[in-house]
């Protein structure tokens, strides 16, 4: 196998264990541990983002009122997310299936 045979089929393999490894973090463990927000620690304020990971969590888990609760927006950023990662997926394919030259 041809190296950029083998980083292809990392991408693939990344791409394929990334929502295993967020659907086994339980809601509760990203409830518990917040992440820092830079916006919210200079403005005080929340940011529009702010609650996305755990609203993409709840989703994940099949919680949509609960993740519509923790942000609003995850109504457009999981479908989106989704085609982005459909898309990186059959693109990582793609290159893994190339014959090398």
């Amino acid at each position: 196998m041809h190296r950029s045979s083998y980083m292809a089929l990392g991408k693939v393999a990344g791409y394929l264990l990334l929502p295993c490894l967020f659907l086994l973090i339980p809601t509760q463990w990203f409830e518990a541990h917040p992440a820092p927000c830079l916006y919210r620690m200079l403005f005080r304020r929340r940011c529009p983002g702010c609650g996305m990971t755990r609203a993409l969590s709840c989703a994940a888990h099949g919680r949509f009122r609960r993740a519509l609760g923790h942000n609003k927006l995850v109504v457009i950023v999981l479908p989106l997310g989704l085609l982005a990662w459909v898309q990186g997926l059959i693109t990582a394919m793609r290159v893994y299936r190339q014959p090398a030259c």
